[in-house]
């Protein structure tokens, strides 16, 4: 098979041969059909006239012997009867009729035949060969009396109709090998064209994109979907260098001063006084603790992704969380000189993970308290929505996040604080992301009321859940 060119080689070249020889298998059925459909139907008209026209001469033997026969042959061969007759007597001598002699190949008396004869054309004045069919009676005394009927016409016609229809099933069958091996090789050209993208791409090349023709075709949906997943997978690469490099500079401080402190006890050794090993152990779990929290963070969103806790979803209110959240962060927003407030419906219910949904919008609310200025509001607010969704939404006046960069900030480890001065490792929205996928929840981030003394945009980033309605058993049901 591998001798074969690229394209017959293809599923839809031999496709293509099946349909056309399919098609051409059709054909050929039809031929028999319309053979049986014509040829059967003339053969049987024949023989029904045939049978009368015996059936008519042996009433006349019957009553008037093998005269009233020959007169009957006399005058119907006369006349402008349809039907041909050769009556002889016995030896074969020619009696009457229209025909001058028998056949040469006549069949057995009794049985209808199909035979050949000659006639005179007088438009072409040249005798022609016809087609006939005919029954021999024999009658006694060794009479015989051949009676038919021409079947040139018929014949004829059931010939040209099948012969149409060989040449039509000849030309479906040239016309599907020519079609199948054009289609087949633009089919194949197109799928070397991605085969080579794919190559690309493995050899190291992500800017590879399948070519498309835009005729919205299979293929062209092909192609296209794979220079999204291309595109993904590009995106997600460099995330993933972008990540490498965050993590490296964020953990690149903590195990360094780790490092000295340990060093510094090494070189002091005994010298060194209780409170001032304590105070360096502090400072060194401290700087453990955030490596530890870095790496639990990261984990967590991985989780979170691959979708593993969602069987600890439950139909909740969040109105108690949210009560909790507010009188945990409302000290915290006056110890910085930020105005907080709660708006908190009761009664809503949806279905999620509360201490995942705890963990996201701490993490908002933190980022909200931590680039406020002093002066400004942060406000938390849960609430139906007109079109039956339950949002939670933290809303502040501080600087807000450029439009651009709004779906960057989403990402692990993305800080808009390219120089870091501010703590933190960059994972906390990237967390709030993946909780907001795992519930199945629309995640909005827009401009907030903004402060018209600072002239901030504010920030305005909310989860719209599905409600969900309780039932006695406690389960839930999205509505």
């Amino acid at each position: 098979m591998n001798h074969l060119p690229a394209f017959m080689r293809t599923t839809t070249f031999r496709f293509t041969i099946l349909a056309a020889s399919l098609f051409a298998l059709s054909a050929f059925a039809l031929l028999a059909f319309v053979y049986e459909s014509t040829a059967g139907v003339f053969t049987r008209q024949t023989d029904l006239l045939l049978a009368r026209q015996i059936t008519e001469f042996k009433s006349a033997f019957n009553k008037g012997g093998i005269n009233a026969v020959n007169k009957i042959v006399v005058e119907h061969s006369t006349g402008r009867d349809p039907y041909l007759y050769v009556f002889t007597r016995p030896g074969g001598k020619f009696v009457s009729g229209n025909l001058s002699a028998l056949p040469s190949a006549m069949p057995k008396p009794g049985a209808n035949r199909r035979f050949t004869y000659k006639v005179y054309n007088p438009e072409t004045q040249a005798r022609e060969t016809h087609r006939a069919r005919g029954t021999l009676i024999r009658f006694p005394g060794d009479y015989m009396l051949l009676v038919a009927r021409d079947t040139e016409e018929e014949s004829a016609l059931v010939d040209r109709i099948s012969r149409s229809v060989w040449i039509a099933a000849g030309l479906v069958l040239a016309l599907g090998l020519i079609s199948g091996t054009l289609i087949s090789r633009r089919f194949a050209s197109r799928l070397d064209a991605l085969n080579n993208v794919a190559r690309d791409v493995m050899a190291g090349d992500l800017k590879r994109r399948a070519p498309r023709n835009n005729t919205g075709d299979e293929l062209d949906e092909l192609a296209e979907n794979l220079n999204a997943m291309l595109s993904q997978i590009e995106r997600l690469m460099a995330a993933t260098r972008h990540a490498g490099d965050s993590i490296a500079h964020d953990l690149r401080s903590p195990l360094t001063r780790m490092r000295n402190r340990l060093e510094g006890q090494l070189r002091t050794g005994e010298n060194l006084d209780a409170r001032e090993a304590k105070a360096a152990l502090h400072s060194t779990l401290d700087d453990a603790d955030q490596l530890l929290q870095t790496f639990n963070s990261v984990l967590r969103i991985a989780r979170l992704e691959a979708g593993e806790q969602r069987e600890t979803y439950n139909a909740i209110d969040p109105a108690p969380l949210m009560h909790d959240l507010a009188e945990l962060f409302e000290p915290v927003a006056e110890d910085s000189g930020l105005e907080f407030s709660a708006e908190i419906e009761d009664g809503l219910h949806i279905r999620a993970d509360q201490g995942l949904l705890a963990q996201a919008f701490s993490n908002v609310l933190d980022n909200a308290l931590k680039y406020t200025p002093k002066g400004g509001a942060v406000a938390l607010r849960l609430r139906k929505q007109r079109n039956g969704k339950v949002a939670i939404s933290v809303t502040d006046t501080g600087p807000g996040v450029p439009a651009d960069k709004r779906e960057a900030v989403f990402k692990r480890f993305v800080r808009l604080e390219e120089s870091r001065t501010q703590s933190g490792s960059g994972l906390g929205l990237a967390l709030v992301f993946a909780v907001a996928k795992a519930h199945g929840a629309e995640l909005i981030i827009d401009d907030g009321a903004g402060d018209h003394a600072t002239g901030n945009p504010g920030l305005h980033i909310a989860m719209a859940f599905p409600a969900a309605r309780m039932r006695k058993n406690k389960t839930s049901t999205l509505t």
